[in-house]
């Protein structure tokens, strides 16, 4: 393990359900003298309001000047060992560099988008890549991408859970039955390829299906299976309640597992995911979770288990087995990643 006395500056989001909030209080635990700047106070989601979309807009070069005065003075005054970044979408590259040339900071990068994916990230978070001595990416299918683009170490570090949010929650009562029951649950958001996976439900109607995320209502023809938003415990009991969840990664992140792919398993739900190279490594196809490779494939799968209570009971348990013994939580990412740094210091101080 890594030195306690090392002093940990943390970038992210502070909201409960982000990762840096998992960190933060991983960085507690582990006993380490650290500071967060939380990104959820500069940039806040402005909803779906056409005015709140125009004044986010207008006071968004503002904001981005003030988080990055604050990190620099910040970094300044508590002179960490490390900065660890969790994507860092709104970190300007020049203050990277002024952060570098000031100090002896190892800057770490834990990414969770595909930073050359525009939709979701953004030219800084490009731009910023060389300066970080460790970048660490959720997928491996962008290490090589990364590495063209000036990374100086590019390493797959997946994704994890919580385990003071992620763990089974059954519905306990006739109402929370009513209310979180069904076949088959997606939670996630509604990316255009996405929707084809769904569409085969329209005409499946002995199979209760139930989505929760954003933008599923755009889709008029999915609206009827669309509740709205499942976080906390209402995130557990959708998983909680329902026969088989089903785990989609996203395209356009070039993801091979995401976050689904542990919290599902943690909630003590059944996982149904799509066969990637990164799902077969971290799990045995058929023994701790099922998989399939086109919308078809998903369906023939979903009534296969459906049928098969026991089977499907044993899979369940044994995929709960391997999350949770198996050093996935952020907990245990984010001492990796500290070991990590830490060899990395030894080796520019050799």
């Amino acid at each position: 393990m890594s030195d306690r006395r090392t002093r940990v500056l943390l970038v992210g989001n502070g909201g409960f359900f982000h990762i840096g909030a998992f960190f933060r209080r991983a960085l507690d635990k582990l006993g380490y003298e650290h500071q967060f700047v939380d990104e959820e106070g500069y940039f806040k989601n402005p909803g779906d309001s056409f005015m709140r979309k125009v004044l986010a807009r207008l006071t968004r070069l503002r904001m981005y000047k003030s988080f990055n005065r604050t990190l620099l003075k910040v970094a300044a005054s508590f002179r960490p060992n490390i900065i660890l970044v969790i994507k860092g979408s709104y970190i300007r590259p020049e203050v990277l560099a002024e952060t570098k040339s000031e100090s002896k900071t190892i800057l770490v990068n834990y990414a969770t988008d595909d930073p050359f994916n525009l939709t979701s990230s953004n030219r800084d978070v490009v731009a910023g890549i060389p300066y970080y001595d460790l970048y660490l990416s959720t997928k491996r299918s962008i290490l090589s991408d990364l590495k063209r683009a000036g990374a100086r170490k590019a390493v797959w570090l997946p994704f994890g859970y919580e385990p003071a949010i992620h763990f089974p929650e059954r519905p306990n009562s006739p109402e929370e039955t009513a209310r979180w029951a069904s076949d088959v649950v997606f939670v996630g958001g509604c990316d255009r390829d996405r929707v084809h996976f769904f569409t085969p439900f329209l005409n499946l109607p002995d199979i209760k299906l139930i989505l929760y995320g954003g933008y599923w209502d755009r889709y008029p023809e999915l609206r009827p299976f669309w509740q709205g938003f499942a976080l906390g415990r209402d995130y557990r009991l959708a998983l909680g309640g329902s026969k088989v969840a089903v785990g989609l990664v996203r395209r356009a992140n070039r993801d091979g597992n995401v976050m689904r792919t542990f919290e599902i398993p943690a909630c003590g739900a059944f996982l149904l995911a799509e066969r990637t190279d990164e799902h077969l490594e971290l799990f045995e196809e058929g023994r701790e979770m099922a998989c399939f490779s086109s919308p078809e494939e998903m369906v023939d799968k979903i009534r296969y288990y459906l049928k098969h209570n026991e089977e499907r009971q044993r899979i369940t348990e044994a995929g709960y087995r391997r999350v949770t013994t198996g050093k996935h939580t952020y907990h245990d990412r984010l001492v990796k990643i500290l070991k990590m740094t830490d060899s990395f210091r030894r080796i520019e101080n050799a």
